[in-house]
């Protein structure tokens, strides 16, 4: 099962949720996938779309699946991470209004520099091709990813 989770926001991303169907096309993807689309509307014929779950049954669906596919929100994310999933993160971009600032693209940036995930935000197809031999660094976090991190969000939004 492939999971896809695009959070809560009050904003819409069915970006996300249209090139999904595309790689699924493209590559022929049959397997069942789940997408926990919180507030953005939309229909689809390939994946079961769920507005919002409870969190243990969010924590089941990420547990349960062979891939993640999630928006770039750091709950999400680390979720993901701390059970060892393979997980492409596609941020959310403000030119299409999914939110006020890219700041979601540097937190894609760097746990997929770390080699915790797979950056899928401007090329999801080739996201889908490299998470297939992808072998996910392990829930570490010796590196003090989660300092840099708060750093590079606080130097970002409080310039």
């Amino acid at each position: 099962m492939i999971f896809i989770a695009l959070g809560t926001q009050g904003r819409n991303f069915s970006r996300c949720l249209k090139t999904f169907e595309e790689v699924m096309t493209r590559y022929d993807i049959t397997e069942d996938v789940v997408a926990q689309v919180g507030n953005t509307k939309y229909e689809s014929d390939k994946i079961k779309i769920v507005g919002f779950l409870p969190e243990a049954e969010f924590q089941e669906h990420i547990k349960n699946a062979r891939i993640v596919v999630s928006h770039a929100g750091s709950g999400a994310l680390f979720s993901a991470i701390k059970k060892g999933k393979k997980t492409i993160a596609v941020a959310r971009l403000s030119k299409y209004g999914e939110m006020i600032d890219d700041h979601q693209t540097e937190l894609c940036k760097k746990l997929s520099e770390e080699g915790y995930l797979v950056d899928g935000t401007f090329d999801m197809f080739g996201a889908w091709e490299r998470i297939q031999n992808f072998v996910p660094r392990p829930n570490d976090f010796k590196c003090d990813l989660p300092k840099e991190i708060g750093k590079t969000i606080d130097s970002y939004l409080f310039k």
